[in-house]
């Protein structure tokens, strides 16, 4: 059991980069808290600036050995520990690395405070050094989940890309119809008003030279815009514009189905009696 030592102060805010820290646990006036690395070596794990006023820094390592199985996988781990003043504290904290099947280093850092905690102190090293170990995995969690968004944000930016690029064809075809037919409903009641003044029926011939002289259904040719390169586009901005292109083409079909229902209303207004 360790001697009394004269109260250290609290450990300092902050965590050293790649170090995962556990919540502190205060009794009695001591207080543990655990570092994980998974890459820093033991001793430099050990030395890091958030513990230095620590009154024990109790630690384990545990990393892959050079042998492996006849398969491929590693055939022992290589382990080991310190102390630090805490007389078993370090075999404590290395048995929760192999509980829990990770390799690194981790550190319980002590800040004595004046009072003997007898075995208790064990339970706090072990809670400490699996919420270090714990705090690494919920970050590798996240970076996993993180890193799926990614990929699955491309994939679907890919799609959107594509799907964009092939709807503005459509919606050019639809255009060019749509203004054909309100073209022709427009040149059909030019000339039906030009043979009520004449007192004449126009021909479909007449009415398909006037559709074709006109200047709109001549803007129609020349209507062809550049390609948009949604590729760069976040995915955001092509969610917005893929809502966009299916509003555009609902609009230019109603159009379209307007058009056509003036088209044969016309049809039918100008059939003789």
């Amino acid at each position: 059991m360790s001697q009394k030592r004269k109260r250290t102060p609290d450990p300092p805010p902050g965590s050293t980069e790649d170090v995962y820290v556990s919540d502190a646990i205060e009794d009695r006036q001591s207080k543990f808290v655990g570092y994980f690395s998974p890459t820093l070596p033991a001793k430099e794990l050990q030395n890091i600036a958030d513990i230095t006023s620590a009154s024990h820094k109790i630690l384990a390592w545990r990393k892959e050995g050079r042998q492996r199985s006849l398969t491929g996988n590693i055939a022992q781990y290589e382990v080991g520990n310190d102390d630090d003043g805490e007389k078993y504290g370090g075999k404590k904290v290395q048995q929760v690395l192999e509980q829990l099947r990770v390799t690194g280093a981790c550190v319980v850092a002590r800040w004595y405070g004046g009072v003997m905690l007898g075995p208790a102190r064990f339970t706090h090293m072990e809670d400490c050094a699996k919420g270090a170990v714990n705090r690494w995995r919920e970050h590798e969690a996240e970076e996993g989940r993180k890193k799926r968004k990614v990929e699955e944000d491309d994939v679907q930016r890919s799609k959107l890309a594509k799907a964009l690029a092939d709807r503005d064809g459509s919606i050019e075809v639809l255009r060019a119809l749509a203004l054909e037919k309100e073209t022709k409903v427009k040149s059909t009641l030019v000339a039906g008003m030009a043979s009520l003044e004449s007192g004449e029926t126009p021909s479909s011939s007449e009415q398909t030279r006037a559709v074709q002289s006109s200047p709109v259904t001549a803007a129609v040719v020349s209507s062809q815009r550049p390609a948009v390169d949604y590729a760069t586009m976040p995915l955001d901005r092509l969610r917005a514009l893929d809502k966009a292109r299916d509003a555009t083409i609902a609009f230019l079909l109603k159009r379209i189905s307007k058009a056509e229902a003036d088209l044969a209303a016309l049809g039918e207004a100008q059939k003789p009696p």
